[in-house]
């Protein structure tokens, strides 16, 4: 049940309503407010629930609410959702509910989904966050809003400059629930999720005592704890914090439309989720929320990445394979197309996942991974590749396979690829005059990496391994932060078994050796050798065991005996260059050069 409601004597504004926190939490998931299939996930990060339960603490407003009340007849007809009440920001979805059956309406949240599960988290959830560790102790660690109850509205800004207007009045803060944060002189943290047990004032005295008893405090002291927990206690108990308005109109056209007004002037809400909105309305038969959900999920788990292919990137996909426009406009969300992405979802699902699992496969995931349109454009050759088949007989050939990894990684390395429309558009034409021209010349369709790159070098994107192109990629730092690196240096090998992580990079003659009496320079070139020993040029890729190997064995040693690797590694093949006496770094450089832009050119020109 409730908590006991207390009265009131303010008048209310005509067709709104008010309701308390701690009423409207009670209704949240267990009586009858919930959230429709129209709405977007739950966003918000910690920063913005402090924020919300601050201007609450200083009695700021936080904008009306707009439900719906869904009457019992019409409840087949939408899906339904719960709020989320334990989040992790990319982690966690809405959980579906079914209502079937029901025979009272039911009240669904138009606008302020973000608000109220921010209140539901902070008063009676968890948070999951990255626990700011890398490698194998990287993890989410479950976090609970507490306030600091000896924290005074009054303090200062944390600046020196005047005039700037302080952030925060109150002390809220999400700490670690196994490790509970401890309280000093200066801080008594509450857990903000025991507020809810305390429903009247005789049981806000006893906790005030009781925390008296737990600490030695003067009398300010005692005066802040009294009035930041008393504070607490009225916004969730006392106070109207939550105004409302109900709309009873059943017309889902017109639901649809006041949802989209009620969001569309917000900031929060953007254009993306209001397309996304349309799209779970029209369509009929799939439950577009949860389809995009789950394949959100397969592809970041699939490509190691944390965001960037959630449903406004799916959208995107199924307009692009389906020859039509790709961008996030109105006119491209018509009744029409949004048929057609629910006509063709289980193929552009296909599609994305078939193209994901490829890129695993070829190790092109994570941080190697820094253009997500070069996904789009391989799904899209895998759409067209297959349009016709049964969805369960999808698949690519390893010839393609290989040519597909190769052709990624030369365009990762080009750059062209970025978020243009236009050079998205381009290639797609260009994909297309391909597969027409095999299927009218009866050729088998395979992967057309020389037809790209021709058409793009056409259209003055220059495509192919210049001078300037081949010592930009002589110069890649081998281990350099973009993750061009080593796929980059996968380039130079004939091997199709490729998982990249199996693989370290290994210089072939040692940075540090270079200059010394070892490997001659001259003094003028010590130090530009030294930046040369650092890149592809002077890199090879070799299986942990081969490379533990020369580890083992030093520079001169491994070059003394290992002249049958020299070809598969493309090492200069004269001896005398690995002389340990007059060498000059540069010969290496200079030759080691050479045989890279002649594989180079034999792949792409």
């Amino acid at each position: 049940m409730p908590p006991p409601r207390p009265t009131h004597n303010g008048k209310r504004a005509m067709n709104y309503q008010s309701a308390t926190i701690a009423e409207t939490l009670w209704r949240i998931n267990d009586e009858d407010l919930f959230i429709p299939s129209i709405q977007r996930p739950y966003v918000w990060d910690t920063k913005q629930i402090v924020s919300l339960f601050d201007s609450l603490m200083q009695g700021y407003p936080i904008n009306t609410f707009l439900f719906w009340e869904l009457q019992s007849e019409n409840i087949d007809d939408w899906d339904i959702y719960k709020f989320i009440s334990s989040f992790r920001y990319n982690g966690m979805h809405n959980e579906k509910i079914d209502l079937t059956g029901e025979c009272r309406p039911i009240t669904l949240v138009l606008d302020g989904q973000q608000r109220l599960t921010s209140l539901l988290i902070g008063l009676k959830g968890s948070y999951y966050v990255r626990n700011g560790l890398r490698g194998r102790g990287a993890a989410y660690v479950t976090q609970a809003l507490y306030l600091n109850l000896l924290k005074t509205p009054d303090s200062p800004a944390d600046s020196d400059d005047e005039g700037v207007v302080k952030e925060s009045f109150y002390g809220f803060k999400f700490f670690d629930i196994e490790s509970s944060p401890r309280d000093n002189s200066t801080a008594i943290w509450f857990p903000v999720n025991k507020i809810l047990k305390i429903t009247s004032d005789e049981l806000l005295n006893t906790a005030i005592e009781r925390e008296f008893a737990r600490h030695s405090l003067n009398t300010t002291q005692q005066s802040i704890l009294r009035n930041n927990l008393t504070r607490l206690y009225q916004i969730i108990h006392h106070e109207d914090c939550i105004a409302y308005y109900t709309e009873r109109d059943q017309d889902s056209n017109k639901i649809l439309s006041i949802f989209i007004r009620a969001n569309a002037g917000g900031t929060q809400l953007g254009k993306s989720d209001l397309f996304m909105s349309m799209v779970t309305l029209g369509w009929k038969h799939l439950d577009a929320r949860k389809a995009t959900e789950e394949l959100a999920d397969y592809l970041h788990a699939t490509l190691e990445q944390d965001n960037g292919f959630g449903y406004e990137y799916q959208l995107r996909s199924g307009l692009f394979f389906n020859d039509l426009s790709a961008t996030f406009q109105t006119k491209n969300f018509s009744s029409s197309n949004i048929a057609t992405l629910e006509r063709r979802w289980l193929e552009i699902d296909r599609a994305l996942r078939l193209t994901a699992d490829l890129f695993n496969r070829i190790g092109i995931t994570g941080s190697y991974l820094p253009s997500f349109n070069v996904v789009m454009l391989v799904s899209c050759y895998v759409f067209k590749l297959n349009d016709g088949k049964p969805v369960g007989e999808w698949s690519l050939c390893p010839e393609d396979e290989e040519s597909i990894r190769r052709w990624v990684i030369f365009v990762l390395f080009r750059g062209v690829l970025g978020a243009t429309t236009n050079i998205m558009i381009d290639y797609r034409r260009a994909l297309n005059k391909h597969i027409e021209f095999c299927k009218q010349d009866g050729q088998p369709i395979a992967f057309p990496a020389r037809k790209l790159n021709e058409y793009m070098d056409n259209r003055g994107r220059i495509m192919k391994f210049d001078n300037k192109a081949i010592d930009d990629f002589c110069l890649i730092e081998a281990r350099d932060r973009s993750g061009l690196g080593r796929p980059c240096l996968s380039l130079l090998y004939d091997r199709t078994d490729w998982k990249l992580e199996n693989f370290n990079v290994v210089q072939i003659v040692p940075s540090s050796q270079v200059g010394d009496e070892h490997i001659e320079l001259s003094e003028n070139k010590i130090e530009d050798g030294k930046s040369w020993g650092n890149t592809l040029a002077n890199s090879v890729l070799m299986p942990e065991r081969d490379a533990r190997e020369y580890r083992d064995m030093g520079f001169d040693d491994w070059i003394a005996t290992r002249q049958d690797q020299f070809a598969k590694h493309l090492l200069p093949s004269k001896l005398s260059i690995y002389g340990k006496y007059g060498y000059d770094f540069s010969d290496f450089i200079k030759e080691r050069r050479q045989l890279i832009a002649n594989r180079l050119c034999s792949l792409f020109d």
